[in-house]
């Protein structure tokens, strides 16, 4: 591995919380994911979700083709259980006065969250805080919604740093949020906090896509405020206000590595007036279809790509600074 490069097994991420999972996907049958290189097992018991590596301790089987039995996870292949704690309960070809070896209890990761729709896993302590939705504007029937989650065959930096990429919208998302054309990009307003930062910038820009423009009733050329966000290390946020109409909406986006060439994508959207399920998957669709595109270009133009951990390694302008600021914080977090 070339320490100059993130890639999705760098062996500092199980340093770090990570999504592995939708909620609704994780029952009382246990379902394996993927996660830097490792199984992991995912189950509900009694309700509350427990997470172990998949591999049975005895002859490595996985757990995630096991069941649910009397309130413990029983490996399909010899019937050892084990508890929500990782102990194991029962080893049905022992004896009933035979210890159950310490060995056998499952290892558990440092931490499992469930919150807003994802599950959450830290493999080991983790250097920075679990992602969470902030303070948001004021607002009415304010609803987040979680996205359909996409696998992708890419670097999680590069998907990250697609979605901190404001200059090429123009190109990318031309039938969408670009159709306006290009526009100049100021400097931001930049602030770190730890592993993590917020740039904010204010600016006037044509919103082709305002039904209200289209229908005449608004101008075009619109201000607004869009405050981007990054935590380390493959989080990232986007808060939109369009200051004329007063109308706002919120997005994360996550990546999950997997294995060497293998992501998955997890989106929320939080915006207010999100009650007429109409709207909802109006919303929704029109966010997955920029999301398309993006993925569009990953195909395209950026399969098999690293990412540099050393910013002189590319060529920077003054409307990366976001970019950039991304890249010292990940190679920062990327330090173990």
């Amino acid at each position: 591995m070339n320490p100059d490069e993130f890639t999705n097994l760098h062996p500092a991420l199980p340093d770090y919380w990570h999504p592995v999972a939708l909620s609704e996907e994780v029952t009382d049958k246990p379902v394996g994911v993927r996660l830097i290189g490792q199984g992991w097992v995912l189950v509900r018991i009694d309700g509350t979700v427990s997470a172990f590596p998949d591999a049975c301790p005895h002859r490595r089987a996985r757990l995630s083709a096991g069941q649910i039995v009397d309130g413990a996870l029983q490996c399909t292949y010899h019937g050892w259980r084990f508890g929500a704690d990782g102990a194991c309960t029962l080893i049905p070809a022992l004896d009933e006065d035979a210890s159950i070896p310490a060995r056998a209890t499952l290892r558990r990761p440092a931490g499992i969250a469930e919150q807003d729709g994802i599950i959450w896993l830290a493999p080991r302590t983790p250097r920075a805080p679990r992602p969470v939705i902030p303070s948001l504007p004021d607002g009415n029937d304010i609803r987040t919604v979680v996205t359909p989650v996409v696998r992708v065959p890419a670097n999680g930096a590069l998907l990250i740093d697609n979605f901190l990429d404001e200059a090429h919208f123009p190109f990318v998302h031309a039938a969408t949020i670009g159709g306006s054309g290009p526009e100049p990009i100021a400097r931001p307003e930049i602030e770190r906090d730890g592993l993590a930062f917020t740039a904010i910038r204010e600016h006037t820009f044509t919103n082709v896509n305002d039904p209200a423009v289209k229908e005449g009733t608004l101008p075009a050329v619109q201000r607004r405020r869009m405050t981007y966000g990054y935590q380390a290390p493959l989080h990232a946020t986007l808060l939109l206000e369009f200051l004329d109409t007063g109308t706002w909406q919120f997005l994360t986006f996550t990546t999950q590595p997997e294995d060497t060439d293998s992501c998955r994508a997890y989106m929320t959207l939080t915006a207010p007036d999100m009650t007429d399920p109409a709207v909802v998957k109006d919303n929704v669709d029109y966010e997955m279809a920029i999301l398309a595109e993006d993925l569009d270009l990953q195909q395209r133009a950026l399969t098999g790509l690293e990412f540099p951990l050393d910013p002189a390694a590319e060529l920077h302008i003054r409307a990366d600074r976001i970019s950039v600021e991304f890249r010292r914080i990940l190679i920062e977090a990327m330090k173990h």
